[in-house]
């Protein structure tokens, strides 16, 4: 493989480059959310048309997944990050330029497809970059990279925000890409081996329309319910969508995505893990600015500022895990992960009230977040490391894939349960508090349960992989 044959500085040029992506990918998502209310004036829509500014965004990214391994197999490491950065610079203009907000939209779609490639490849990069005694370290040097992006975006986009224009977001953004599109051209390295595929147009077909419809379905859940027809149509046609894909994948002989991989005991088990951890991250840095602007009154700066010291655990976090995982296995590190979860989601039950010192909060979030740490790249790892190196194209595709899917029927069903308690009228303070209680216990037996299949990871299964 090409890999072998790069000098050392060679690599970690190409790991920066990726990161780099990554990361302003990473950062273009997290930044537009506080910009919202200024683009609901500007464009003169409600807050639940402007949410489809992240939607669609999530939308393109859910589809292109599955997609990527192929993408992988066929297309030269080069070219496809060049090609995902540039998609990227595409939308970024469109967004800087928008007269109306539907060229805005346009622009998140080639925002999202570039992300799309983008997050995939960079993990299928560093697994072929690092071998498997050094991957722990690797994928934890992308969860730091990756995980600072949620930190710093929401303080410099209110900054931005509030001294320009949401406008200023692109500004900013689109000088970065075009440098490191530069970069790409002039020092990126092929590192993965090209494979005979040939495309099918069912499975993407199929896979786009199951995926996004499933998405689509889950979004409009938690805004209309079940009652709304658009709802029960998304999500039947996702699921049928979804069944053919999965039968049409097992049935050819050159799949678009290798879902043989689940059959892998430990990347299924990991995968599942991983799902439960995903959920618990998203749900509780949903829940938590929610609370605070809901619950306890303060404005959404606050409600922005209370998780950056939990995202930049979790990114610190993220490193230290990689280097543990290569020296202890997956196993324990995850256990300890789980019992920081547990500990931190019961304190949020225990704890939360209208009139809670925000430094309670702050230091929950933080013990949830260093939980997440320890559980997330220390499992995608071991799963990873389980496959040959031919399938990892097809294994990172796949662990994002369930991830992405699994924690957002997660966090709509935990959300759910802010609604039960705080009802659908005025929101009410002590209601609204007693919602997000609710929701937080729902959230720890969450982590019980992901404690539990912890325990079944075995020794012998990762030996060769940390130590353990």
């Amino acid at each position: 493989m090409a890999v072998n044959n790069l000098t050392r500085f060679h690599k970690r040029l190409i790991v920066a480059i990726t990161l780099s992506a990554a990361f302003l990918s990473v950062l273009t998502q997290f930044l537009l959310i506080t910009a919202f209310p200024k683009i609901m004036e500007e464009f003169s829509i409600n807050s639940t048309q402007v949410q489809w500014l992240t939607t669609i965004y999530m939308l393109t990214i859910a589809v292109l997944i599955p997609i990527t391994a192929f993408f992988i197999d066929r297309f030269r490491t080069r070219t496809l990050l060049l090609t995902a950065m540039s998609l990227f610079f595409i939308g970024t203009l469109l967004g800087m330029v928008s007269p109306t907000f539907s060229v805005l939209l346009v622009g998140r779609v080639f925002q999202g497809m570039g992300s799309g490639i983008m997050i995939p490849l960079m993990q299928t990069i560093l697994f072929l970059v690092y071998p498997r005694e050094k991957r722990g370290f690797a994928t934890g040097m992308a969860g730091m990279v990756i995980n600072v992006a949620p930190a710093i975006g929401p303080p410099l986009s209110g900054i931005l925000v509030q001294a320009f224009d949401w406008r200023a977001l692109f500004y900013l953004t689109l000088p970065i890409a075009a440098i490191i599109i530069v970069l790409i051209y002039l020092y990126m390295r092929d590192v993965t081996k090209q494979r005979d595929s040939a495309i099918d147009v069912v499975s993407i077909l199929f896979s786009s329309i199951g995926f996004g419809g499933l998405l689509y379905g889950f979004n409009q859940l938690q805004e209309v319910g079940f009652e709304g027809m658009s709802t029960m149509i998304s999500l039947s046609v996702g699921a049928l969508s979804l069944v053919l894909f999965i039968i049409r994948q097992l049935r050819i002989s050159k799949p678009m995505l290798e879902l043989r991989v689940l059959a892998v005991p430990l990347f299924s088990l990991v995968a599942f893990i991983a799902i439960i951890s995903f959920t618990l991250l998203v749900a509780i840095e949903t829940m938590l600015p929610m609370y605070v602007q809901n619950g306890q009154q303060f404005s959404a700066y606050y409600g922005g500022l209370i998780v950056m010291p939990g995202a930049l655990t979790l990114a610190v976090m993220s490193l230290l895990a990689g280097n543990l995982f290569d020296k202890y296995g997956s196993k324990v590190i995850a256990i300890i992960g789980f019992i920081l979860l547990s500990i931190s989601t019961f304190g949020f039950y225990f704890f939360l009230a209208v009139d809670t010192p925000f430094i309670i909060t702050i230091v929950l979030f933080m013990i949830s977040m260093a939980g997440v740490a320890l559980i997330n790249m220390p499992v995608m790892t071991a799963g990873i490391n389980a496959l040959p190196d031919e399938l990892i194209p097809h294994g990172t595709s796949v662990f994002n894939t369930v991830r992405q899917f699994g924690g957002t029927l997660g966090l709509t069903f935990i959300i759910s349960f802010i609604t039960r308690g705080a009802g659908t009228g005025e929101v009410i303070p002590t209601d609204y508090v007693a919602g997000v209680k609710m929701a937080f216990f729902v959230s720890f037996i969450f982590s019980v349960v992901g404690l539990l299949f912890t325990f079944f990871i075995q020794s012998r299964d990762v030996m060769h992989q940390g130590g353990e």
